[in-house]
């Protein structure tokens, strides 16, 4: 079977751990054909470690024809090459679910892959259960096209709330400048998945994937607490409607190179890869 070709946009923590699995864990389905990064020499020495291109410029990273393209390059990056990669006909994972906050951009992004026959990705990252959030909200969309509603108190409801160690929150636009207290635990943020990204463009990816997957940005509610206590990141989905109630914890330590992320991020790439590479899938 002739393998298929993933680059990497991207040479950070995530983006290097990603490169390395490729090359070392799913050589037999993958080939990782480059890698990019706005710095070059990130990405030269990331290339000189897996014997792979070093592209220099997303347009000289398209014209090799990937069929995949993980982002792990941030929200600003994401933005900035979604749309092409998509049109250019080869498939994006996500990483920077972030984006996705926007709906209208993410509405472009949809109608860039129906262009390129691509798809895009939403990858779990640091959380699960993306599975039964697709689920309510197939239902929910079900009924809308059948012109009906769902029971009173039967409605999709979804809530994510976030408790980070104050390193990883500090420096958020909402914060304004100020430091979080590290003697104590403090809530942070309430609001809707459109209102936390906007404030905290680097922490709270996972809450806006989970809501694009579920209720939406308008209808998901988010907190995120502060807690100098924690050593692992925890994600606590609340997601109800149709009968049918879930509540998911996750926890996970911070990369080493990134608090504000998880290596488990780069591993759901890497499990991601390895299930469209094989004859057995699970939803």
């Amino acid at each position: 079977m002739e393998r298929k070709t993933v680059a990497v946009l991207g040479c950070g923590a995530l983006g290097s751990l990603v490169a390395e699995g490729v090359a070392l864990d799913l050589l037999e389905t993958w080939k990782l054909a480059g890698v990019y990064a706005r710095t070059p020499e990130k990405a030269q020495a990331l290339a000189g470690r897996f014997d792979c291109e070093a592209f220099t410029s997303a347009e000289d990273m398209l014209a090799a024809r990937p069929d995949v393209v993980v982002e792990a390059a941030g929200c600003e990056a994401a933005r900035q090459y979604a749309e092409a990669i998509l049109r250019s006909g080869a498939s994006l994972i996500l990483l920077s679910g972030g984006i996705l906050a926007d709906e209208a951009f993410a509405l472009r992004l949809r109608k860039a892959a129906e262009q390129g026959g691509s798809v895009l990705h939403i990858a779990s990252g640091a959380i699960g259960g993306f599975d039964l959030m697709r689920t309510l909200a197939f239902r929910e969309r079900q009924l809308a096209r059948r012109g009906q509603k769902a029971l009173p108190g039967q409605e999709l409801k979804a809530r994510v709330d976030n408790f980070k160690a104050p390193s990883s929150l500090n420096g958020a636009p909402f914060l304004g400048g100020k430091e979080l207290p590290a003697d104590r635990r403090v809530e942070v943020f309430a609001g809707t998945a459109a209102e936390a990204i906007a404030g905290f463009p680097k922490n709270v990816n996972v809450a806006v994937a989970a809501a694009s997957a579920s209720a939406g940005m308008g209808r998901t509610r988010v907190t995120i607490a502060s807690d100098p206590a924690l050593v692992e990141n925890t994600h606590r989905i609340h997601v109800q409607g149709f009968g049918v109630r879930a509540e998911m914890e996750f926890a996970s330590l911070p990369d080493p190179e990134n608090p504000r992320s998880s290596t488990m991020t780069a591993w759901s790439v890497l499990a991601l890869l390895d299930e469209l590479a094989s004859p057995v899938r699970y939803f």
